[in-house]
């Protein structure tokens, strides 16, 4: 899987969610890529799951692509598997078919972030998405990751009660665009 989108949009911390969530299921590696990238540039990340030891932590070829930008789209759409997903916010994202023929999924994630109340629960609307598309995780175990980064002290109940929302909006929409 790559994970990519500008520095700012929580497309590591997707990375990272994805990696704790299955690393007790699955062998997992994080390359990220930070680098000046970090203050607007494209920011990424591979993580490689598998049920066997993997042998490096470079996506040549992607079975899921989650992008949040065009330069992240164009950058990385050419990597995608033809059997692979592509879940793309459609919001910044116009797709130029240098997916092939690997599914795509378009889901307005910023827009609905921003109906939210909030832009930067938009890759949570997409790691909604995710899971409902790909069925890795559920959804509770999603959520009792973010129980465990957030807290459940009244102080941060409504950024986690925020957070929980944006799943449900994601797993809404996936569902939405019968594809699996």
């Amino acid at each position: 899987m790559i994970f990519s989108g500008f520095g700012g949009q929580g497309l590591m911390t997707l990375g990272k969610f994805a990696v704790e969530l299955l690393m007790d299921k699955y062998e997992v590696t994080f390359f990220p890529s930070y680098g000046t990238e970090v203050r607007g540039g494209t920011a990424y990340c591979h993580v490689c799951i598998s049920d066997r030891p993997i042998a490096s932590p470079v996506v040549e070829e992607a079975t899921c692509l989650v992008v949040m930008n065009q330069m992240s789209y164009d950058r990385f759409a050419p990597l995608v598997r033809p059997d692979g997903l592509v879940l793309s916010n459609a919001g910044m994202v116009q797709p130029t078919g240098a997916h092939g023929s690997a599914r795509l999924v378009e889901i307005d994630a910023s827009g609905l972030a921003n109906g939210m109340g909030d832009v930067r629960v938009a890759n949570m609307i997409l790691l909604g998405a995710l899971a409902a598309l790909k069925s890795l995780v559920s959804e509770k175990e999603i959520v009792s990751l973010l129980e465990k980064k957030l807290g459940t002290a009244p102080g941060k109940r409504e950024i986690l009660d925020l957070n929980k929302q944006a799943l449900a909006v994601g797993a809404q929409e996936a569902e939405k665009t019968n594809v699996k």
